[in-house]
C-alpha cells in the first residue's frame, strides 16, 4: 500500500455523498444513512458486506498517534513523577515533581526481555530529576503498535490514513481537515473521519481506492 498525496476520482459508474463540508464517492451498491450526533455528525455508509462509520464536523477524532505524537506528549512522564512524591504532600499540576526528558531511545531486545520493570518497554527515556539522571521504560498503548499511520498534506488539506500492522485485520481509517476551516471561538477545524475493521484483502482495497475520493466541497474561511 502507499501513500496517496491526492484526491482522485475513480473512473466507473461511483456516486457522489455528501458528509457535511465533504464529499465521498462511492460504488452505486453503498448507502448513506445519517445519524444524530451531539458534538458531530454522525452516518453510516453501507453495502452488502461493508459497513462504514463517519463522523464530521468541528469535534471529530483525528484517529490514532504515531509512536513519535504519543512519545511528544511526554505523557509517561506523570508515571515517573511518582516515584519522587513525599508522603504527607498533596500535590497538584503546579507542584508534581519535575522530570526533564534528555534523550528517548528504541528499547533494544535487553531492555525489552527484562522481567519486570523495564520488560516489554518499546522506548527507554532517560530523564532527570533535580541532580538525578535515571531511565524509564516507555510502551506504546496496543492501538497505537497494531496500526500504521500516515500523515499528508496538499492543497490546504491535512489528512491521516490508519491502517492494520499485521494484514487487515485492525481498523482501516481516514481522517481530514481543511486548514481553511479553523473556527476562532470553537478552536479546532471541520473535519471529518471514516472507518471500518476486520477487512479482507479485497474489501481493504476497495475501501482505501474510496477514501481517496475524500476532498472539500469548497473553501472555507
Amino acid at each position: 500500500m502507499s501513500l496517496f498525496t491526492s484526491c482522485t476520482r475513480p473512473n466507473g459508474d461511483w456516486k457522489t455523498i455528501e458528509l457535511g463540508r465533504y464529499l465521498l464517492d462511492v460504488p452505486q451498491d453503498f448507502n448513506f444513512k445519517l445519524q444524530n450526533g451531539i458534538d458531530s455528525q454522525g452516518g453510516e455508509i453501507t453495502n452488502d458486506t461493508i459497513k462504514l462509520y463517519t463522523d464530521f464536523g468541528y469535534y471529530t477524532d483525528t484517529l490514532f498517534q504515531t509512536p513519535q505524537e504519543y512519545l511528544n506528549k511526554r505523557w509517561f512522564i506523570f508515571d515517573a513523577q511518582t516515584q519522587f512524591e513525599k508522603p504527607g504532600i498533596t500535590y497538584d499540576s503546579n507542584t508534581y515533581p519535575k522530570i526533564d526528558v534528555i534523550a528517548i531511545r528504541p528499547s533494544t531486545l535487553q531492555d525489552s526481555d527484562k522481567v519486570g520493570f523495564f520488560g516489554g518497554s518499546d522506548y527507554i527515556a532517560t530523564c532527570k530529576h533535580e541532580n538525578r539522571l535515571f531511565n524509564w521504560p516507555v510502551k506504546l498503548p496496543q492501538d497505537i503498535k497494531r496500526h500504521i499511520v500516515k500523515i499528508d498534506t496538499f492543497n490546504h488539506l491535512y489528512r491521516r490514513l490508519a491502517v492494520p500492522v499485521n494484514g487487515t485485520m485492525g481498523e482501516t481509517a481516514v481522517y481530514m481537515r481543511d486548514k481553511r476551516s479553523y473556527n476562532n471561538s470553537i478552536g479546532n477545524y471541520y473535519g471529518v473521519v471514516i472507518g471500518t475493521d476486520s477487512l479482507s484483502v479485497k474489501q481493504q482495497t476497495l475501501v482505501l481506492k474510496i477514501f481517496n475520493t475524500l476532498r472539500p466541497k469548497t473553501a472555507h474561511n
